[in-house]
């Protein structure tokens, strides 16, 4: 992961937001530990910076923020975009020259092209801010399932915005004062409902929306939304579209300029991306997990036996609880935003870290889309009371007459 932060403000700049810039950078380095980078416009209108974790082109001509040749475009960008290759031929059929092999470069030269709605052709996670020199225009975006980060705070005359919330508090544009919303829907989910955060004073931008800063206002609105279309098709044909579309992600999720690892947990989706790894051609698989021999529950047998049938470079820690309770401090410090869920997730990411990983492939969201959780089971149900309910508002008025 990255680290973006930036401040837009409708007064040219006279060296006041240097300080809160600088603030949000040192509050992000643990994000990009290798390399971090600022910009300032010409006229001081946007002031952007960036915490590199390289993973797309290692060189210098991957450093952020980016701007294009002629110095009227500049991005910082947190995220990978799995289908930038496909997105660089055309441009390069167009005439454009590019100077690096990273997907940031990408996203630049499609906005050139195409505006705003390039953000419709980006397949991936991603985060970024994108400052028009010409327009005095700021393109904010978000991955249409939210998996980065981006709020920002609207204060001081000023729009601040950053990867965590965290720097947007270290940059003093944000009050330490609690959202009583955000605080119910916390205890209420498990996770903070966007556009809240646990600040007054913070909004995250949604997942699949855009925002544009003009000076004088932001606008938002969404690119993309879940939509549910039943299509009736038979057993075989679903399977096999399902086997086709999981293949094709893992494969993209795997372009990398350094090596790629999985987590394997033993359970059905872990165990899943590993065996579509394999289908993929991938003969050098490294696999973590994490076991906790202290507790019944613990599936690091499951896992080991997992690996060992698929030949994978297999590493796991043993988590006795007096370590887990050591860590406890360092897990809640590293979320930002509270989640009642992620302990496990941050472990294993710590260890694979310790390995020298840096990008690690997870199962997560397998249960969401596949209907893995026991609540699923209630959904047929409330459907079916949901429509008697629809029907008995129109039957009790023609009763009434």
């Amino acid at each position: 992961m990255c680290g973006i932060a930036g401040i837009l403000t409708p007064r040219p700049d006279t060296g006041e937001i240097h300080t809160p810039l600088a603030r949000m950078l040192a509050a992000l380095r643990h994000r990009g530990p290798d390399d971090a980078g600022t910009f300032r416009s010409a006229a001081g209108h946007a002031a952007l910076a960036h915490a590199r974790l390289s993973i797309l082109d290692l060189s210098p001509a991957g450093h952020q923020p980016m701007s294009t040749p002629d110095g009227r475009l500049t991005i910082v960008f947190n995220g990978e975009i799995y289908n930038f290759q496909e997105l660089r031929q055309p441009l390069v059929e167009r005439g454009v020259v590019f100077r690096s092999n990273s997907d940031t470069e990408v996203i630049l030269r499609a906005y050139e092209a195409y505006g705003a709605a390039c953000v419709e052709k980006l397949r991936g996670m991603f985060a970024f801010a994108l400052w028009d020199e010409r327009e005095k225009t700021c393109l904010l975006a978000r991955d249409p399932f939210g998996i980065k980060p981006l709020y920002y705070c609207e204060a001081n005359g000023r729009l601040t915005f950053a990867s965590e919330v965290r720097a947007l508090l270290a940059a003093g544009e944000a009050r330490p004062e609690l959202d009583p919303l955000g605080v119910y829907g916390y205890f209420r989910t498990g996770s903070v409902p966007e556009p809240r955060t646990l600040l007054r004073d913070v909004r995250c931008l949604e997942a699949g929306s855009l925002a544009v800063w003009n000076a004088d206002r932001l606008e938002t609105r969404r690119f993309w939304e879940l939509r549910f279309e039943p299509q009736p098709v038979a057993e075989p044909v679903a399977v096999a579209r399902t086997r086709t579309a999981l293949l094709d992600s893992v494969e993209h999720h795997f372009i990398s300029d350094v090596p790629v690892g999985v987590f394997l947990s033993g359970g059905i989706d872990s165990t899943a991306l590993v065996a579509l790894a394999r289908v993929t051609g991938r003969k050098e698989l490294h696999t973590f997990s994490i076991s906790f021999p202290d507790s019944p529950a613990d599936e690091g047998g499951l896992a080991r036996r997992t690996a060992e049938h698929f030949g994978t470079r297999h590493e796991e820690w043993r988590l006795e609880a007096a370590v887990g309770r050591d860590l406890f401090g360092e897990f809640l410090h590293a979320m930002d935003q509270p989640s009642i869920d992620g302990l496990n997730t941050f472990t294993v990411s710590k260890f694979a870290h310790q390995r020298g990983l840096k990008v690690v492939l997870s199962g997560l969201g397998g249960d969401e889309l596949f209907g893995g959780y026991k609540s699923f089971r209630d959904v047929p149900r409330l459907a079916r009371w949901n429509r008697r309910l629809r029907w008995s508002g129109p039957a009790r008025r023609a009763a009434g007459r």
